[in-house]
């Protein structure tokens, strides 16, 4: 009994290692498979749930990833991070009253979970609540400042706030956190566009583009503003 026991809690360990390798190497269906056998051992592991979830996310299957949070959340209910990880579950099916509510649950746990007050925001940002969203990015840079996303999540906010010069500035805060944020030089670029200083605006775009030459939306800008002067 003690050596079976023994045998299964060695074979645990192997799976799991085998698994965090098979994602590494994109072998996602393997990596699921490892998760699979952990659980056969072991059906309320937490870890092996968890790892079946981040498989699932990462194989765009988040309907049945979903499902397994739910299961986790049932043995660990006071889990901030597990209540966020669901939340970006419904978030990726669309399901944004969901995601929103989730978030909600993870931050009265945890009110400094800066990935559940950034995530939050993301969510309010795509239903147009941007006043809102603001201010859960500013949550999420109080407690995580030198994450240069965030910086540009709060960017995009403010353009649509027609707040232009503020997004400058979070946009350059971002930038200066990560010289490569593609995404901050193309919004930068949207914020001169809009202010029809088209020559920042080019330089912006052709920045985010040397960062990501398949950048549609930075192609589609820079096009559009050349075509103008033609």
């Amino acid at each position: 009994m003690v050596f079976g026991k023994i045998q299964n809690k060695l074979k645990k360990r192997s799976l799991m290692r085998k698994g965090k390798e098979f994602l590494k190497q994109g072998e996602y269906g393997k990596a699921l498979e490892c998760d699979n056998e952990v659980l056969k051992l072991y059906p309320r592991d937490i870890s092996g749930m968890r790892n079946k979830n981040i498989t699932l996310e990462i194989m765009g299957r988040y309907e049945e990833a979903s499902k397994c949070y739910l299961a986790v959340l049932e043995l660990e209910p006071d889990s901030s991070k597990d209540w966020s990880f669901k939340g970006d579950a419904f978030n990726y099916l669309h399901k944004y009253e969901n995601a929103l509510e989730c978030y909600e649950n993870a931050l009265n746990l945890d009110p400094k979970n800066f990935e559940a007050w950034n995530n939050k925001g993301v969510v309010l940002k795509k239903v147009g609540k941007y006043e809102e969203a603001l201010k859960c990015f500013d949550q999420a840079l109080k407690y995580f400042p030198k994450l240069s996303g965030y910086w540009t999540n709060k960017g995009i906010a403010l353009i649509e706030l027609k707040e232009y010069q503020k997004a400058i500035e979070s946009l350059d805060k971002a930038l200066e956190l990560n010289s490569n944020d593609e995404r901050a030089w193309y919004y930068k670029g949207i914020v001169f566009k809009t202010l029809e200083k088209d020559e920042e605006a080019l330089k912006c775009f052709d920045k985010a583009l040397e960062i990501d030459p398949d950048y549609e939306d930075a192609k589609n800008a820079k096009k559009e503003i050349l075509s103008s002067k033609s």
